[in-house]
């Protein structure tokens, strides 16, 4: 049986207004495709796009993947990493984008956390010949508009609000690993490499989305008091003390 999803979801209620707010940053790098992916532990999705057609096609296959994702060895102890579709993703995904809906040689960002991971992900209409050179000099704007996204509250916070209940085999492949069910991640510090733990990581990227720590509080169920102990430890491990440089930690992965 195929998923069927109404169209009154926000995954489609909401394709022309974040095509909207993308649409500046896509067409000044030559992107015609943005993706923000929710995953949670459950297997369930959250999806806002630009472009609903490849997701609305997968969803005419019976018993098969609509979410795809990368995953290695290399990746276990870190909390983000990027992946290019062409090296990485299996063929027939990548076919089907490229020729039935013109979204070629994408490039997704994975960012961890204890009960969710999100992928995010551009692509371009036309053939590269060197699409990791072309996406190496577009990583900082990439971070820059996904930074700016993440604080769309009034759009992020529907993905939790409005879960797509996946069956079993329409899951991404790799659900049961990427979230961070350990509750440690490595990271670079001043003197080397160190941990944080996952909600010490949740805590860092809400404050760099300019959360109050009330509302990370919130956001987290937890006190304020536990809020800024968590950034605390996190100083205190890492030897970074201003938010800028630990910012810039959680843009380098290990």
């Amino acid at each position: 049986m195929a998923l069927t999803i109404s169209q009154s979801h926000p995954t489609f209620a909401l394709k022309d207004k974040v095509n909207s707010v993308s649409q500046n940053f896509l067409h000044a790098h030559g992107f015609n495709y943005f993706q923000y992916l929710r995953c949670f532990a459950d297997g369930s999705i959250g999806l806002l796009t630009n472009h609903t057609g490849l997701f609305e096609h997968f969803q005419q296959e019976n018993n098969s993947p609509v979410v795809f994702s990368s995953f290695a060895e290399d990746n276990a102890n870190t909390h983000s990493y990027w992946f290019l579709w062409d090296e990485e993703l299996p063929a027939k995904p990548v076919e089907l984008a490229r020729e039935k809906f013109n979204i070629r040689h994408g490039i997704t960002l994975v960012r961890r956390t204890k009960h969710y991971y999100d992928m995010i992900a551009v692509a371009v209409p036309n053939q590269l010949a060197n699409p990791g050179g072309f996406y190496l000099n577009k990583l900082k704007a990439i971070e820059q508009f996904v930074s700016e996204f993440d604080r769309m509250k009034d759009l992020t916070q529907l993905l939790n609000k409005h879960p797509i209940a996946l069956p079993a085999p329409c899951r991404d492949a790799n659900y049961q690993q990427l979230c961070l069910t350990k509750g440690k991640v490595r990271v670079n510090g001043k003197s080397g490499f160190t941990h944080i733990t996952a909600q010490e990581l949740a805590c860092l990227r809400l404050l760099s989305r300019g959360e109050s720590y009330k509302q990370i509080a919130q956001l987290l169920e937890v006190s304020p008091r536990t809020v800024e102990t968590y950034l605390q430890r996190v100083r205190q491990r890492t030897g970074f003390v201003s938010l800028q440089e630990l910012e810039r930690m959680l843009l380098i992965c290990p």
